[in-house]
């Protein structure tokens, strides 16, 4: 129940937050993106590989991933660390508002990427904040029953598995005409 209500209000808070900033986008590409952000979250369904699979496609395309996932625990936290390259946030290392405590989550939030990409289905008050504060110039992903804090929103309400949404996001981001 407690969870419930922190969760509200952090969601009431990011939707002030986002409803008040003043961001300027800019469609980005693959084809014109230098380093890209990636959100996700290991306990979704097929998360971990993934993650990967996107990692290693956007290093093919000459494309620098930096990744971060919210997970539950530190001892999830110490597994996870040895086979993903990527950034983690536990429940001890964010703020019951979502704000990372550490300096390698706040790095992420103000790396200013070409493309944030969210593959995550489940959505977490760490995650969500870190797509809302993100300095990225265009963020991607898809917004379930959340409320919808993307440039591009990928509905896969019809499939929602991370794999069919990060198969969709790099189909657009390579077929996407940044000039319309």
């Amino acid at each position: 129940m407690f969870r419930k209500i922190v969760r509200y209000f952090a969601n009431k808070r990011l939707v002030e937050f986002y409803k008040s900033g003043k961001r300027t986008t800019k469609i980005k590409t693959l084809k014109n993106s230098k380093i890209v952000g990636i959100v996700w979250n290991p306990a979704d369904e097929g998360g971990i590989e993934t993650y990967e699979l996107l990692r290693k496609t956007l290093q093919s395309k000459g494309i620098k991933p930096i990744g971060m996932a919210h997970i539950g625990s530190g001892r999830e936290m110490e597994t996870l660390s040895t086979i993903t390259h990527s950034g983690f946030l536990d429940r001890k290392s964010v703020s019951w508002l979502g704000r990372p405590k550490t300096s390698a989550g706040m790095d992420f939030i103000q790396e200013p990427f070409d493309i944030l990409i969210d593959i995550s289905i489940s959505k977490t008050v760490a995650s969500q904040y870190t797509l809302v504060h993100s300095a990225a110039i265009f963020k991607v992903g898809w917004k379930g029953t959340e409320p919808n804090f993307y440039d591009l929103n990928i509905d896969v309400s019809e499939k929602p598995q991370c794999r069919y949404l990060m198969e969709q996001i790099v189909y657009y981001l390579e077929n996407i005409n940044e000039k319309s």
